[in-house]
């Protein structure tokens, strides 16, 4: 094929033979022939650019007409894309008459188990809930630039310990639901703060996703009497990890206890 490209691009010149590939072939491929002629003419960071921009418009049409992300659509890994039955008809909407049945053709239809759901299962609490809840009420004190390392902070433990959370699109989720209680203005601006390395205080973490697992006690482990105990450090370690994994300070820390008689 691309021997055969390059001996068209002889006798039609690029131009020609770009436009026949885009208007004729593409729209009639199936998405792996798709990808490859892209990734074909375009170099890899063009095609990802591609890749992020149909994503962003397809992201764009969904929410214009009212669908919710994480419970209509949520994009998974390898630029995957998950949808409901509403978010599917809306984008054949889109769509030429023509070309919503090969569209429709190339959906797979899947049971994904949902790993919000598995950890609070575990957990015996709504926590994902209350989390976001407790989230949202935390930002409206922090200014922009540290409520955007805070998201930063609790979003990478919680994905640390749970890979699984992409799949579903849970930062997408998370950060829309802490967000939303905020004026537009303040939202945005929150959003665009560019941290490579967000930093934040990870007691206050800590005291936030104690509170969303129900533990009555969460904020003694700010009191300079109180600290966080072993069986804190155990919850923690369900749904959290940060550069050092709380397991091995949960060993030390058993290692070195003394002995009750």
């Amino acid at each position: 094929m691309k021997r055969l490209i390059v001996h068209w691009q002889t006798l039609l010149g690029t131009e020609k033979l770009t436009a026949l590939i885009v208007n004729e072939i593409l729209v009639e491929c199936k998405s792996d022939s798709h990808s490859w002629f892209c990734q074909l003419f375009l170099k890899q960071s063009q095609y990802e650019q591609l890749q992020a921009q149909a994503q962003g418009n397809i992201f764009n049409i969904l929410i214009r007409e009212g669908l919710e992300p994480g419970k209509d659509f949520s994009f998974g890994l390898d630029h995957e894309m998950i949808i409901s039955d509403r978010a599917q008809q809306t984008l054949l909407n889109y769509l030429p008459q023509e070309h919503r049945a090969l569209f429709a053709a190339q959906l797979q239809s899947s049971i994904v188990a949902d790993p919000m759901a598995a950890i609070e299962q575990q957990l015996g609490c709504p926590f994902f809930t209350s989390l976001t809840e407790i989230a949202s009420q935390q930002i409206q004190l922090l200014s922009n630039a540290r409520a955007a390392a805070y998201l930063g902070v609790i979003l990478a433990g919680l994905v640390s310990r749970h890979p699984a959370l992409r799949d579903v699109d849970f930062p997408t989720r998370f950060i829309f639901g802490t967000l939303q209680g905020l004026s537009e203005e303040r939202a945005i601006a929150i959003l665009n703060d560019q941290q490579t390395n967000p930093q934040f205080d990870e007691t206050i973490i800590f005291q936030d996703l104690l509170a969303a697992m129900g533990d009555t006690e969460y904020h003694q482990i700010a009191d300079l009497d109180g600290g966080i105990s072993l069986e804190q450090l155990k919850k923690l370690d369900l749904v959290w990890c940060g550069e050092r994994r709380i397991s091995e300070i949960i060993a030390m820390m058993e290692k070195w206890r003394p002995e009750i008689s």
